[in-house]
């Protein structure tokens, strides 16, 4: 991983929040949950940015704490699982969503935001 440092791109009309950790075009991109999104580099394992739809939405408390969400990673291909599996549990993803597991009758992956204050452009 480079020196970049993240950027914040928010659009407010629109509440959505990308969050570059890389500069340059991803090769993939997969709706982990719903409304988020992950941009990386397939071959390299590497994040390059995570596109937060309905942001306020996100990030807005629930009841008894975070709000969470199912990721979709059982949907995908094993070998992209494995790769989108690894990115989310690693910095810098893992400084903006934090992958958890709800056991039901079986062990469900989801997904909490951490809040940004970011800036309209």
């Amino acid at each position: 991983m480079n020196n970049f440092k993240e950027e914040y791109d928010y659009i407010e009309d629109a509440d959505i929040l990308e969050i570059f950790f890389v500069q340059g075009a991803a090769t993939n991109a997969v709706e982990i949950a719903d409304d988020i999104t992950l941009r990386f580099d397939k071959q390299r394992g590497e994040a390059m940015s995570l596109i937060l739809n309905n942001y306020s939405y996100l990030v807005e408390p629930a009841q008894f704490g975070p709000r969470s969400f199912r990721l979709k990673i059982d949907q995908l291909p094993k070998a992209t699982r494995e790769i989108v599996t690894q990115i989310i549990n690693h910095p810098p993803v893992n400084r903006c969503i934090r992958m958890l597991t709800f056991l039901d009758q079986q062990a469900i992956p989801i997904v909490t935001v951490e809040p940004r204050q970011p800036v309209s452009v």
